[in-house]
């Protein structure tokens, strides 16, 4: 029924045969994968987990459950089950490739090494594990030759794999030799490689050509890369747009004046927003070297306090219906937030990061449930930011990467929502010029550090200086000292920006300073 399309029939039969059969495994793995379809995950979590129990010795279930398990975030559980997998095949190279992918996920990147040193020793002939064991080796750093010797392993072992090729590209520090671009530029005539491996290749070609100043090509393959990312995206970019006048429409000054005293009063979070590619990583490097500030990452906490507790009670038109929430739910808001991060959290100082660049969409919010958050609004040239953008092959970007003039009117937007909150929260926003603190380390920090009331600390200039394990495409940066040879970049490719230049329209020219937008 399933393979014909029949799914509700499939439900109803298997309903029907489970009534009778409660403990059958196989009509358990059928109704999760029903109910997977319906996008009830919870159902689907329900379902595996009984047949798991009712038939342990069936590995292909067990599979099954442990990949739900990691979809749905549970990742700790999800590796649990894969381990047990091991136990009962321990050469099974999909229960391999799982368990190493989940160490990664849940940042455990010292066993993710060492499991991906023995995956390789096993299999040396698997691209895909050396490229897991550099990305393992690149997330904890220190081990930069070694890492690009593993990327190069499996270019060479499967040259069509583009992913091995962006991950050389994206170190930053490698420069492609002729050969290496004759051997990438020869892939494309394989009808064989999938849309995301040529995307792959075309981005490490528009690297490679750019380090040669061979401009034209590198933009010709950084506009390829994006339009195969584009296809199948539906990104609305007037919808953008929209989003900012609805949020301009309910956080008013009056909006504020009414909810005044609302929310938890903790002031441990440290909010550090802006656009991809814009220095926040950065920013979090350096305040996480303080002795009172942890560095926490991109949370997804406000975006799931949003879908979770926010929405239901202001309907879908979020941020209308805000002026529903009563002092209970902002105080329940912010105590939910903090309690999701504090999952996150281990080092015990008393404020920490959460630098999720969406949280910019959600300044209001969590004003409101957290009065006394600090936030930091990051902001890079808007050549220099969106062109980055346009040139960095996102494993989860916003649709809106993929076009400059896109990018250019999200930009734009981003600079008007956060115009507004100047006016409406007046000193609440640190605003932070990405070529300033690049250009003058130390004034910048002082001026951070005076903003979070917090005594100056001299190991915020000394950022490099960490052991700290994370997987970003600032990876090298953060682990050096500020250098600013990626600030003029755009430069090179100017005449093929029109698109982006029309699209920031006034926010271009006014940069650092913002246009008087009105209220």
């Amino acid at each position: 029924m399933l393979d014909e399309g029949r799914a509700r029939e499939a439900k109803s039969a298997t309903s029907k045969y489970l009534a009778k059969y409660p403990r059958d495994a196989d009509a358990l793995n059928l109704m999760a994968n029903l109910a997977e379809r319906d996008g009830r995950n919870d159902l689907a979590e329900s379902f595996l987990a009984q047949g798991v129990r009712w038939q342990p010795e069936c590995e292909i279930y067990r599979y099954n459950y442990a990949v739900l398990l990691s979809k749905i975030g549970k990742v700790a559980g999800a590796i649990a089950e894969a381990e047990v997998l091991l136990e009962k095949s321990p050469t099974n190279i999909l229960y391999c490739r799982l368990k190493a992918a989940l160490l990664s996920r849940s940042e455990r990147y010292d066993e993710a090494l060492s499991f991906y040193r023995e995956l390789t020793e096993k299999y040396p002939d698997s691209a895909e594990f050396w490229i897991g064991l550099g990305s393992a080796l690149r997330s904890l750093g220190g081990y930069t030759k070694e890492c690009i010797v593993a990327f190069r392993t499996a270019a060479k072992i499967c040259p069509s794999m583009g992913t091995a090729w962006w991950s050389l590209a994206s170190l930053k520090t490698v420069r492609f030799t002729s050969d290496d671009i004759d051997i990438m530029e020869l892939q494309f005539v394989r009808s064989a490689i999938s849309g995301e491996q040529r995307a792959n290749l075309h981005y490490a070609l528009g690297k490679a050509y750019g380090d040669l100043k061979e401009y034209e090509k590198s933009f010709g393959h950084y506009s390829k890369g994006n339009a195969i990312r584009r296809i199948g995206l539906d990104y609305d970019a007037d919808e953008t747009t929209f989003m900012v006048t609805r949020a301009k429409t309910v956080f008013t000054p009056k909006f504020f004046r009414e909810k005044a005293g609302m929310g938890c009063s903790s002031a441990a979070p440290i909010f550090v927003l802006g656009l991809q590619r814009a220095g926040s990583t950065l920013v979090e490097q350096i305040l996480g070297s303080h002795s009172a500030i942890e560095p926490s990452g991109e949370l997804p906490f406000v975006l799931k306090v949003v879908g979770e507790d926010v929405m239901p009670k202001t309907g879908p038109d979020y941020p209308f219906g805000m002026d529903r929430l009563e002092s209970a739910d902002a105080r329940n808001l912010g105590e939910k937030y903090l309690a999701l991060a504090h999952g996150k959290r281990s080092s015990g100082r008393p404020y920490f990061v959460d630098k999720c660049p969406f949280n910019l969409w959600h300044v209001g919010l969590i004003h409101l449930m957290l009065p006394n958050a600090k936030i930091i609004d990051v902001r890079r040239h808007p050549l220099g930011c969106c062109f980055a953008n346009f040139t960095m092959n996102f494993a989860h970007a916003p649709p809106l990467s993929y076009k400059l003039s896109d990018i250019g009117r999200f930009y734009a937007d981003y600079v008007r929502l956060m115009s507004h909150f100047d006016r409406v929260l007046p000193g609440k926003i640190h605003r932070v010029i990405y070529e300033d603190l690049v250009s003058d380390v130390e004034t910048e920090v002082r001026r951070i550090l005076e903003f979070l009331e917090l005594p100056f600390d001299a190991r915020c200039l000394e950022y490099y200086k960490t052991d700290r394990a994370f997987n970003s495409f600032s990876n090298e940066q953060v682990r050096s000292p500020i250098f600013n040879d990626g600030v003029e970049r755009w430069r090179n490719y100017e005449p093929w920006l029109g698109p982006l230049r029309m699209a920031l329209g006034p926010v271009l020219e006014l940069y650092p300073d913002v246009p008087e937008f009105d209220l």
